[in-house]
């Protein structure tokens, strides 16, 4: 009996070290009601979504992340700063929005978590790695890093996708906004990931999504010391 009693305190002590902590959230618009939305956390991995009252739920987001919340055509980007929740409201064109933390979100522990994150993404490709490419186009080098995605008739698509009698060209989306590769300077790139699932977009990212992120504010300024 003493043995077994100690195995079970083992177990337990080893299931608590490995434990996730649960990350809850919810988005709502003024009027209280809930907004559908994709939740990625930056530079990882990690996505899912909120339901129809708009509570979502992550496990073990880090103090210094930041979530790209993908409603529709608005994208908007969150930095956690440390929060272990997240209550967001949103105006009715989403260009604005309140953030704060909740205890009452805290509290539901893995309540929100029903549907674990997914992992849809590629590997991310660092910029470093693209600029060791030998080329200052943004392109090519996604191009040699990337052997999913190809280039024909002028469009970037993924080699899954073959329509016929319609565009098979990815969506683009530089720091939550729609851009071109072209556009984008391979310098400044910190991160390019590829999502080849074809549901959290909608009918915009059916034919799959790149996403760039760029060094952006302090950042870019200590990367030109």
């Amino acid at each position: 009996m003493r043995y077994a009693f100690l195995s079970l305190v083992a177990i337990f002590i080893t299931l608590v070290a490995t434990a996730q902590e649960p990350f809850n959230g919810k988005i709502t618009r003024i009027n209280g009601t809930g907004v559908r939305a994709t939740i990625k956390v930056v530079d990882s991995d990690k996505v899912t979504r909120s339901d129809g009252k708009g509570r979502f739920g992550l496990t073990d987001v880090k103090a210094d992340d930041a979530l790209y919340i993908i409603c529709r055509r608005d994208t908007i980007l969150i930095a956690v700063e440390g929060r272990k929740s997240m209550s967001i409201v949103l105006t009715e064109l989403g260009e604005t929005y309140s953030v704060n933390s909740s205890e009452e979100l805290e509290n539901y522990g893995f309540g929100y978590v029903k549907r674990r994150e997914t992992t849809d993404f590629t590997s991310g490709i660092s910029g470093d790695r693209l600029r060791t490419m030998g080329t200052s186009s943004l392109l090519e080098a996604i191009l040699m890093c990337c052997p999913s995605l190809r280039y024909i008739n002028g469009e970037l698509c993924l080699r899954t996708q073959n329509s016929i009698g319609s565009s098979s060209e990815v969506l683009i989306l530089c720091d939550g906004m729609e851009s071109r590769l072209e556009y984008i300077s391979i310098y400044d790139v910190k991160s390019v990931e590829v999502l080849k699932s074809s549901n959290m977009y909608g009918f915009r990212g059916v034919n799959g999504v790149v996403l760039v992120t760029t060094y952006t504010g302090k950042e870019a300024l200590e990367r030109k010391r």
